[in-house]
C-alpha cells in the first residue's frame, strides 16, 4: 500500500528541519480500552464469586456482607430480595415483626388491641392474648385501611392510636378496656407450659377427676374434669384454671409447689443445650428406672413417661418439677446410679 505525506506538512517540515514522530496516540488509547476491559470482566467476576458465597452461606449477614463490597454490585436487587425473604431488610432496619417485639406487649395489651379491632370492624375471631393469623389479618387490614404500611405487626404510635380509637376509652395502660377478663383469657395468663400441663391432668387424675392421657393437650375430658374439681371445691365452674386453683389442686395431689408459668419452656430450652446423645439419654432412663422411676423403655426418646419419670424424681429431690433435666441434674442421677 502507497503512503502519501500531504505536500503543506512536507513542506512545512522541511523548512522548519521538525521531524515527523509517527502518530502513537492511537496505540495507548488502544491500549488503554483493552485494560479497562480487562479490569472491569475481572471486577464483574469478583462480583458474581461474592454474590454465589453469599448465596450459598444464605443468610442474612453473608447477603449483608456482599452488598457492603458491592453496593453497586450487579447482583444487588437479587441480594435485597434474599434478605427479605430471610426476614430481614435491606437496608439492616429493624423488620416489622423485631419492631413490635421490642414493645414488650403484654398479654392484657394484647387482648385489648384484639378487642379493640374487633370493635373497629376488623374481626379477630377471639380475644385471647394469642395473635396468630386472623389477629395478624385484622391488624394488617385496620393499617391498609388507616394509610399504613400492611405489615400485620404493631408500632408504638399504631398501639396509642388504636387504643384510643377503640369504642370504651382503652388506653396503653388499661388496654384491656376495663372489663373483667374471661375464664379462658385468666387461664391464658398463666402461661402454663406443656409439661405444667401434663401434671395439672395427672393431678386432677389422681384427685378423681378422669382428665384422660395426660399429654399436654386440653380438650374436653380435660375441661369436664376441671370443671368437675371446681364444683367439688365450690369454686365457679368454668373448666378452666386460675392460678390459686392451680395451687390448691398441686397442694391436694401432694406436690411441693404449684408450676411457674413459663418454667417448662425455659427448662427445654436449657435442656436442648446440653446436647445429650441418643445414647446419654437412655443410660440416663436406664438410671431413672434404676431409682425406681420407670420410664417404660429405654429407647433415647424422651416422651411422656420419660417426662413424668423426670419430675416424680425431681419432686422427690425437692427440686423444681419441670420435666426437663439441668446439667446439674444429669450429673446428681449419674452418679446416684453409677452410669
Amino acid at each position: 500500500m502507497r503512503k502519501f505525506t500531504h505536500p503543506i506538512l512536507l513542506a512545512t517540515g522541511l523548512a522548519t528541519g521538525i521531524a515527523f514522530a509517527p502518530p502513537l496516540r492511537a496505540e495507548t488509547d488502544l491500549g488503554d480500552v483493552i485494560s479497562g476491559v480487562a479490569q472491569s470482566l475481572i471486577q464483574q467476576e469478583l462480583d458474581k464469586n461474592a454474590y454465589i458465597a453469599a448465596r450459598e452461606a444464605n443468610t442474612i449477614s453473608a447477603y449483608r456482607d456482599y452488598l457492603a463490597k458491592y453496593p453497586k454490585g450487579l447482583y444487588r436487587a437479587n441480594a435485597e430480595q434474599a434478605i427479605i425473604r430471610l426476614g430481614g431488610t435491606a437496608d439492616g432496619s429493624p423488620t416489622a415483626a423485631q419492631t413490635e417485639a421490642s414493645l414488650g406487649l403484654t398479654l392484657s395489651q394484647k387482648i385489648g388491641v384484639q378487642r379493640a379491632l374487633t370493635r373497629l370492624g376488623y374481626n379477630t375471631y377471639g380475644a385471647d392474648g394469642v395473635w396468630g393469623r386472623n389477629t395478624r389479618s385484622a391488624l394488617a387490614t385496620w393499617q391498609r385501611d388507616s394509610g399504613l404500611t400492611a405489615t400485620g405487626y404493631m408500632t408504638a404510635p399504631q398501639l396509642k392510636t388504636l387504643l384510643k380509637d377503640g369504642e370504651g376509652g382503652i388506653s396503653p395502660n388499661d388496654p384491656a378496656g376495663g372489663g373483667a377478663m374471661s375464664a379462658a383469657e385468666t387461664e391464658a395468663q398463666l402461661r402454663l407450659s406443656r409439661s405444667e400441663r401434663i401434671q395439672i391432668q395427672s393431678q386432677l387424675t389422681q384427685l378423681g377427676y378422669n382428665a384422660g392421657v395426660a399429654d399436654g393437650l386440653w380438650g374436653s375430658r380435660t375441661r369436664a374434669a376441671i370443671g368437675a374439681w371446681q364444683k367439688a371445691n365450690k369454686e365457679t365452674q368454668t373448666g378452666y384454671v386460675t392460678g390459686a386453683q392451680v395451687t390448691l389442686m398441686a397442694k391436694q395431689a401432694g406436690k411441693v409447689a404449684a408450676p411457674q408459668p413459663e418454667a417448662g419452656s425455659d427448662a427445654a430450652l436449657e435442656e436442648s443445650l446440653l446436647g445429650l446423645t441418643r445414647s446419654e439419654k437412655i443410660a440416663l432412663q436406664r438410671g431413672l428406672t434404676r431409682l425406681g422411676y420407670n420410664t417404660y423403655g429405654a429407647d433415647g426418646v424422651w416422651g411422656r413417661n420419660t417426662r413424668t419419670a423426670i419430675s416424680a424424681w425431681q419432686r422427690d429431690e425437692g427440686q423444681t418439677v419441670t420435666g426437663y433435666l439441668t446439667a446439674d441434674q444429669v450429673r446428681q442421677i449419674r452418679v446416684d446410679t453409677g452410669i
